[in-house]
């Protein structure tokens, strides 16, 4: 059964006719497999309730259910993910009796045809222009459908959960008629026994008349329990019937069942009432079931007049649809319908309720939209500062500092946002303390509380905080003595470019005294500064035009551009290439390869070089990846590396040479990139300078290096 389970499908298979086949294969049906993935959701909910970390890609949140895997058998569901994959294919190769080999090459194959699949839907939308993008018509029916599934199903799940409470209050009805029955039967026979004293024989006819009643009133309610559970099975049928055909549309998402739980109240009877059944329990549990009959029986009259009407929301009303698509189930409907709803009704007041409400949903995702949008769209309005303050409390990260921009930008000055970051300048994530520094010094400049904050931040463990915090006193708080003071402390950082930005703001202040921070002798450097005028017109969005507009001092023998992809690093490498004094050395085409944006870049750009030294040599090196090169196959990794950088700087060394570096450490493991230090030191002694844009963070582990941050989330570029 091995090999034919392993034999590989055929060339021209869908993904969804390959799952068939493993699935066939091991003998299991979509419902077996369907059983198989909620068991393994509820282990690895264990797991998490046990301390292990959430997946990023959790079971409960697949949709696994008997009809989205037939849906995807037929190519007709969304796709699934590669971990979707994995555990499908797990599931049937186990069944199957699949050699491990074997099964590896079928999640190879899965993934695949999976990518293929993407290609697929993606050229099909290309080559049909009006399914590019979706229109918003299609949109909002498939929400529509959407929410009559979900409608459905719930309505299912209550008349579940009803007809299992009626079926238990009708068992314990039973159980009551039952030990009536023996209370009548036991006085009866007492009373025919006698002879028993008047008082005796009057109690018995009293109890009996009461057992009797109390009998007349358990059958009425049991009478009334059959009733509606007739009703509700009738009413069921039509429920599942409508549920089956909402199912069917291909672009609906499964609803998960909703967990059982029965509406009946606290157990109506004792647990010792078998044993010792006593009138005076029974009229107390009577009591209880008629006001649970009364309940239950104007609930079903709702659930029959839902199900009975079954009328759809109205196309016409798109608001409403979207609104009300938001509080689905499933996250990704609820994320469409979010998308649209401000695409299409960005300031409607709905839509802001809804994002409001949406500060609590429990996918990242979706809080971080509400965040972003929250910022961009209620600016000034208090019930969408709340909601972004509740948003500083995220559990995520990003969550965190989009909400920390957002109040920056919309609330600045208010003591409510403010207070909330200056909570923020105590997270535990750096990257939020950074962010929260951004934020007070944005929109709290000179503001006491915030400057403590920023203060208090001056000895933090993070170099880029320092580094913030430094920047931030000198553009908010640099008349202030106390700031004034911490940033003394700051020149006498560690780290280089903490200093750097430290001194700046006490070079600024012509009452102050204080040393330059200790460097590389500057006149050994070719190229000293660059700018752009503050009239430049170049695109927004890249960062480093901004801070291109504040000038950048090349100070130090070795200086670090750093910052996130996109930040626009590789565009001023490039730009500095094409302007240098003589020509430049360069791995890549530099007048035919950098894009129009270096070139412009170049253009207006203004370079100050060193008047009193003459560049012998200006290298721009863009290519690290030795491995592709070529290597020595008899030498290890990192010595062939060793041969290779060894090689290159040899070939280029001396003094008066400019080195401009694109990424090249991103090849290396820790121990390479130190010997790369000491090699760019060396350089640095024998008179060079170094220029090398970088994401990495290890360039803080070279002291020697200045580090000038180029990041994207400066809170100007927030609106883009």
């Amino acid at each position: 059964m091995t090999g034919e389970a392993g034999r590989g499908p055929e060339p021209d298979d869908t993904l969804g006719q390959f799952l068939q086949s493993q699935a066939d294969m091991a003998s299991l049906s979509a419902r077996d497999i369907s059983e198989r993935f909620q068991e393994l959701a509820s282990q690895e909910q264990s797991r998490i309730e046990d301390g292990v970390a959430i997946p990023a890609d959790p079971v409960s949140r697949m949709s696994f259910s008997k009809s989205h895997l037939d849906r995807l058998y037929k190519g007709s569901s969304s796709l699934p993910s590669k971990r979707f994959l994995r555990i499908f294919l797990g599931i049937t190769s186990r069944a199957a009796g699949i050699h491990p080999e074997h099964h590896r090459e079928l999640c190879q194959r899965a993934e695949d045809l999976l990518m293929s699949e993407h290609r697929n839907r993606h050229n099909n939308r290309a080559k049909d222009p009006t399914s590019t993008s979706v229109p918003a018509e299609a949109v909002v029916a498939t929400l529509q459908m959407q929410l009559e599934l979900e409608r459905a199903k719930r309505a299912e799940d209550r008349l579940r959960w009803a007809l299992s409470d009626t079926q238990v209050l009708m068992g314990t009805l039973l159980q009551i008629i039952n030990a009536l029955r023996d209370i009548i039967t036991d006085i009866d026979t007492q009373l025919v026994r006698g002879p028993n004293g008047p008082d005796v024989q009057e109690v018995a006819k009293r109890q009996r008349s009461q057992a009797q009643s109390y009998k007349v009133d358990a059958e009425v309610q049991f009478d009334r329990a059959n009733q509606r559970r007739r009703l509700l099975e009738t009413l069921w049928d039509q429920a599942h019937g409508n549920l089956q055909r909402l199912a069917l549309h291909a672009e609906v998402t499964d609803i998960p069942s909703l967990p059982d739980g029965l509406a009946l109240p606290s157990q109506l009877l004792g647990e010792d009432f078998q044993s010792r059944p006593a009138l005076v329990d029974i009229g107390t549990a009577l009591g209880k079931a008629q006001e649970h009959n009364d309940a239950e029986e104007q609930s079903t009259l709702d659930l029959q007049h839902t199900i009975m009407a079954d009328t759809p929301l109205q196309p016409d009303d798109e608001v409403a649809i979207l609104v009300a698509a938001t509080r689905l189930t499933d996250d990704r409907t609820r994320g469409t319908a979010l998308r649209t709803l401000l695409k299409n009704w960005p300031r409607h007041p709905e839509t802001r309720d809804a994002l409001v409400r949406l500060a609590h949903d429990e996918q990242s995702d979706i809080r971080l939209t509400t965040a972003r949008s929250l910022a961009e769209g209620w600016a000034g309005e208090a019930v969408a500062r709340d909601a972004l303050v509740v948003l500083t409390r995220d559990s995520g990260a990003s969550v965190r500092e989009t909400a920390v921009l957002g109040l920056a930008e919309g609330w600045a000055g208010e003591v409510a946002a403010r207070d909330a970051l200056v909570v923020l300048t105590r997270d535990s994530g750096a990257s939020v303390r950074e962010t929260a520094v951004l934020g007070l010094a944005e929109g709290w400049a000179g503001d006491v509380v915030a400057r403590d904050a920023l203060v208090a931040l001056a000895h933090d463990d993070d170099v880029y905080v320092r580094m913030t915090v430094a920047e931030s006193l000198v553009n908010g708080w640099l008349n202030d003595a106390i700031a004034r003071t911490a940033l003394h402390t700051l020149n006498r950082d560690a780290s280089l470019s903490v200093r750097w930005a430290a001194w700046q703001g006490i070079a600024k202040h012509e009452d102050f005294g204080g040393g330059r921070p200790q460097q590389t002798d500057q006149s050994s450097n070719l190229l000293l500064a660059v700018r752009v005028p503050r009239d430049h017109g170049a695109p927004e969005s890249i960062p480093v035009i901004d801070r291109l507009r504040r000038g950048i001092d090349f100070d130090s023998g070795v200086t670090i551009l750093w910052g996130s992809n996109g930040a626009g690093k590789t565009i001023l490498l490039n730009a500095l290439a094409l302007l240098g004094p003589l020509r430049v050395i360069s791995d890549s085409p530099l007048r035919a390869g950098p894009a129009v944006v270096s070139r412009q870049l170049a253009q207006n750009l203004e370079v100050v070089w060193n008047e009193d030294r003459t560049p012998e040599g200006i290298y721009h090196l863009t290519d690290f990846d030795f491995e592709r090169q070529g290597r020595n196959h008899g030498a290890s990794g990192l010595e062939n590396w060793i041969e290779r950088w060894f090689s290159l700087i040899e070939e280029k060394k001396g003094p008066n040479r400019l080195f401009l570096l694109d990424e090249p450490a991103a090849y290396l493991d820790r121990e390479a990139r130190k010997i790369m230090f000491e090699q760019l030191n060396q350089l640095v002694n024998q008179g060079c300078q170094v220029i090398i844009a970088s994401v990495l963070n290890d360039w803080l582990e070279m002291p020697t290096a200045r580090v000038v941050r180029i990041d994207r989330r400066a809170l100007r570029k927030f609106r883009h």
